[in-house]
C-alpha cells in the first residue's frame, strides 16, 4: 500500500501541511523539521506524486532536451552537465534524439510540449522555415545549446566555433602548411557554417586563397573521417595536414593514415574539434579545440530556469571561449622545411 502524507504526519507528529512543505523543501521550515520528515518519509517508502504536484503548481519541473544523437560523446558530456544542473535545481529531464532531421525536431518539440515540460534545451538544425515559425510561437522558454538558428540567435549559448576553427588553421598556416585537408560537418547546422567562417578568417590573415577541392563535407561521424581521408589519399590529393570538424572525424582520419603507414605528426599533422574525453587517450594524443561541454550543459539549464521562473528575464546570446589543446598529433617545434613549400 502506498504511503500517504497523513501516514508520515502520524509517524512524525507534524501536521499534513508541514509534512507537505518539508517534502517540497520549504526553507521557511527549520532544517531539523525538514530533515526529520524527509528521513521518516524515506524509511516509510514514500514516493512523491509528481503529477499531482504539477497540477497544483501548474509546473512539471521537467525540462525537455532535444539533441541530434545522445550516443555521440560530445552530446553525452553536454547531457551530463544538463542532468547535473537540473538535479541540483530539482528538475527532471526528458530526452529525444532527432538525427539532425528538421521534421524530427518539430515532432520532438510537440511531443515534449504534450508532456507539459516547463522549458526546452535544444541543439537545432540551422535553417528551416517551419522550425523557426514553431519556435517563435512557443509559450514555454527555450535555450539552444552550442548552436543557433537563423532569426533566433539570442536564445543560444555558443562556444566560439569560428574563433576555435581559426585557431586550428592559424596554427598550421603559421608553421608553413599550404595544403590542408578540411573535413567539414553537415551543412544544416550552424557549427559547420561558423567553422567554415573561421577557416576563411585564418586564410585571410595569411593572405592565402582557399582551394575548395581540399574541403570535404561529412556527417561528422568517425567512419566519415576514415572514408574521406582514404579517398583523398587514393585520389593522390597532396596534403600535409588535416583539420577536422570534430574529434570523431579525426579518429577516423588517424586510422586511415595508420593503414597507409603515414606517420603522425612527422608526415601529417591532425587537429580535431571538441576535446572529447577520449582524445587524450588516443595514440597519438589528439590536438584539438576545447569546448567546455559539461559547463555548456549546466549553463543552458541555469539560463532556462531563469526564464521559467521569470518571464521578463531577457534573452541574450552567451559566448564561451574556445582554446587549442596541443597534443601529439601536431609538432611543437618550428618546421624548418616542409614538403608544402614547393
Amino acid at each position: 500500500m502506498s504511503v500517504k502524507l497523513k501516514d508520515i504526519a502520524e509517524q512524525t507528529g507534524f501536521s499534513i501541511n508541514t509534512v507537505s512543505r518539508a517534502l517540497r523543501d520549504d526553507r521557511r521550515l527549520s532544517d531539523a523539521t525538514r530533515n526529520t520528515i524527509k528521513v521518516a518519509a524515506e524509511e516509510m517508502g514514500y514516493i512523491r506524486n509528481i503529477l499531482a504536484e504539477s497540477m497544483r503548481s501548474n509546473k512539471s519541473r521537467t525540462i525537455g532536451v532535444i539533441f541530434a544523437d545522445s550516443a555521440n560523446p560530445f552530446y553525452a558530456e553536454v547531457i551530463q552537465g544538463i542532468e547535473e544542473r537540473a538535479r541540483r535545481l530539482k528538475y527532471s529531464i526528458l530526452l529525444i534524439n532527432t538525427g539532425e532531421q528538421a521534421e524530427n525536431e518539430r515532432k520532438a518539440v510537440r511531443l515534449l510540449l504534450g508532456r507539459q515540460v516547463d522549458g526546452l534545451v535544444i541543439a537545432p538544425v540551422y535553417k528551416d522555415r517551419e522550425n523557426l515559425a514553431l519556435y517563435q510561437s512557443l509559450s514555454v522558454p527555450f535555450i539552444m545549446v552550442g548552436r543557433y538558428i537563423e532569426g533566433l540567435k539570442s536564445h543560444s549559448i555558443l562556444h566560439g566555433d569560428a574563433e576555435g576553427q581559426a585557431m586550428a588553421f592559424e596554427h598550421l598556416l603559421r608553421r608553413g602548411h599550404k595544403k590542408i585537408l578540411y573535413i567539414a560537418g553537415p551543412k544544416n547546422i550552424s557549427n559547420t557554417i561558423d567553422r567554415m567562417e573561421g577557416m576563411k578568417l585564418a586564410y585571410e590573415k595569411y593572405a592565402l586563397q582557399i582551394d575548395e577541392s581540399y574541403i570535404f563535407e561529412s556527417s561528422g561521424h568517425m567512419d566519415d573521417g576514415y572514408r574521406l581521408a582514404s579517398q583523398a589519399l587514393e585520389r593522390g590529393l597532396f596534403f600535409t595536414a588535416v583539420v577536422c570538424f570534430n574529434d570523431l572525424l579525426a579518429f577516423g582520419v588517424l586510422k586511415a593514415l595508420h593503414e597507409k603507414s603515414i606517420s603522425v605528426p612527422d608526415d601529417m599533422e591532425i587537429i580535431g574539434f571538441d576535446n572529447l574525453a577520449m582524445s587524450r587517450f588516443m595514440q597519438p594524443g589528439l590536438t584539438t579545440v576545447d569546448v567546455p561541454k559539461n559547463h555548456l550543459g549546466q549553463k543552458a539549464v541555469e539560463e532556462l530556469v531563469y526564464h521559467i521562473e521569470d518571464a521578463t528575464y531577457p534573452y541574450n546570446t552567451i559566448h564561451m571561449k574556445p582554446r587549442l589543446i596541443h597534443r601529439e598529433t601536431t609538432l611543437d617545434s618550428h618546421i624548418q622545411s616542409l614538403k608544402t613549400l614547393e
